[in-house]
């Protein structure tokens, strides 16, 4: 049994279950049953159980969290002899429930303090992947940006742009969307001209290059545009309509969007948080 286990085997053989009793909903939400946890915390009643339930419902409320969003009634089935089931009353717990819960516990109990730091544990791995979150979008995108401006260049090829002439092409694109060219852009954003533009913009703006180009691919394949200048000009006119689109859709002119941190430092972020998560989630 866990509870004849020394203080610091229990303490490891709590985190270790409850990392067993994790489950995660269709879109990756991590919950609890609470039947389950509830004699790994060492609560032998239901009934005072349920009651410190309550009272992180009440804790959540106080935070001006709604505890429905987070305490979920449900029902399990329980033996109640050699063969005989019955349905009691159970609940979804998820991950701030079960750590209000913990920390309503005696740490001094080996299983409490297990638990506790378990879901702190939980808890932290949770704020570093939030955090990474627009980190990630936004590398997401560049690499979607990168993959978009290699398949138009390959269509603009097609339609008779040779690779000379490549430069101008994509500065259509930059004069139509920004009203400049791509060596003006970089100018009015204090870019040295030998940096990639691309690695300085932000989500938004990066979706609407990507965008931009994507479009441009399919209409002048669909459009069998052929030619150097007819290409250039199909792409800068398209490029325009993404433009009035952007402002028509409350958008600042893409010209006006600012300038985000060099893709390399975020990259390294990304990173040494990925490095972080892993340390930090590992509960051996």
């Amino acid at each position: 049994m866990a509870s004849d286990l020394p203080e610091d085997l229990q303490y490891r053989h709590t985190m270790e279950r409850l990392e067993g009793m994790r489950r995660q909903t269709q879109s990756g939400s991590e919950y609890w049953l609470a039947r389950e946890i509830q004699q790994v915390l060492g609560y032998v009643s239901w009934a005072n159980f349920d009651g410190v339930i309550s009272r992180a419902g009440i804790s959540l409320s106080q935070n001006g969290i709604n505890p429905s969003q987070h305490i979920v009634e449900t029902s399990s089935m329980v033996a109640v002899g050699s063969e005989a089931r019955r349905e009691v009353k159970d609940y979804f717990l998820s991950r701030p429930a079960c750590y209000l819960i913990a920390m309503n516990g005696d740490p001094s109990k080996p299983q409490i303090a297990g638990a506790q730091a378990y879901f702190a544990v939980r808890t932290r791995s949770s704020e570093l992947a939030e955090e990474r979150s627009e980190d990630e979008k936004r590398l997401e995108l560049r690499a979607k940006v990168t993959k978009s401006f290699k398949a138009v260049s390959g269509v603009a090829q097609e339609a008779g742009v040779p690779s000379k002439k490549q430069a101008l092409f994509h500065d259509a694109r930059y004069q139509g969307m920004y009203g400049m060219s791509g060596r003006d852009l970089k100018y009015t954003r204090n870019l040295d001209q030998k940096e990639n533009i691309f690695d300085r913009m932000g989500p938004l703006e990066l979706s609407a290059n990507e965008f931009q180009m994507n479009l441009a691919a399919e209409t002048i394949r669909d459009e069998n545009v052929r030619g150097e200048s007819h290409a250039i000009s199909k792409n800068k006119e398209i490029a325009q309509r993404v433009r009035k689109t952007m402002i028509d859709s409350g958008s600042l002119p893409p010209e006006k969007l600012p300038t985000a941190e060099p893709i390399k430092q975020v990259e390294k972020r990304v990173k040494l948080k990925q490095k972080s998560i892993s340390k930090d989630t590992n509960i051996d």
